[in-house]
């Protein structure tokens, strides 16, 4: 029996010995040189060291590749941003003249509501005073006394006469003597008039006719004035 036949026989207390398990039977020695061991220690470093470069590098090509990536879709959304507003620039300068032309026309809108701010419309006055006269009269020559804009109201001749910026003067003619108390009260009542009075009354006799001719003075306020174009900016 060899001498390894014999250690590998099992143990008196009948457990398996080293020999049986692939131990050696005598203690080993590593008989290596310390250099190859440090050899092998840095073949080893090498090789993590490697694989440590690859990952950096692959983390670099990435990173590389999402900046790359994140610039042109920033510099995409700029040249589309870019181009929008160079867009609305060109609608902007094809409207240039729009506020020049509005301040124009709010101009335009002043001037004539300061124009046309002591406007009376006497052709509906006229009317109002035929409406008022006296059965068989007809009113002849019509005459004004108004302030224009740039004007201060014209006093009444009367100091006993109401607050007013004009007054208007109208002859009349009819062949029977009218009642100037009751005329004078029904010029009155027409808006804007105020304080009418007859100044004058004379008889003349054509072709064998006898006419009574009268001359009548009404005091005109601020009331008569239309006002059209303010109250068209105030609605």
């Amino acid at each position: 029996m060899s001498p390894r036949a014999a250690g590998a026989a099992a143990a008196p207390d009948g457990r398996p010995s080293l020999a049986a398990l692939g131990a050696p039977l005598q203690p080993q020695v590593d008989l290596l040189p310390p250099e190859v061991r440090s050899v092998r220690a840095l073949g080893r470093a090498k090789v993590r060291l490697g694989f440590s470069l690859v990952v950096v590098v692959l983390l670099a090509v990435l990173a590389f590749v999402y900046v790359s990536f994140t610039e042109k879709q920033a510099n995409d959304e700029l040249a589309t941003v870019t181009a929008r507003v160079q867009g609305l620039e060109a609608e902007q300068a094809q409207y240039a003249e729009v506020p020049q032309v509005k301040n124009q026309v709010e101009m335009v809108k002043t001037a004539r509501v300061f124009g046309t701010s002591t406007e009376v419309m006497w052709s509906d006055y006229l009317r109002a005073i035929e409406a008022v006269a006296p059965a068989g009269w007809t009113i002849g020559a019509l005459g004004t006394t108004m302030p224009s804009p740039v004007e201060a109201p014209v006093l009444a001749m009367n100091p006993l006469a109401a607050a007013s910026v004009g007054s208007l003067s109208f002859t009349a003619r009819a062949t029977t003597v009218p009642d100037i108390a009751a005329w004078a009260d029904a010029l009155e009542t027409i808006p804007g008039f105020a304080d009418a009075y007859f100044s004058a009354a004379g008889i003349t006799e054509e072709d064998g006719v006898t006419f009574y001719d009268i001359t009548a003075t009404v005091q005109v306020n601020d009331r008569a004035y239309a006002l059209r174009f303010l109250a068209g900016e105030e609605s």
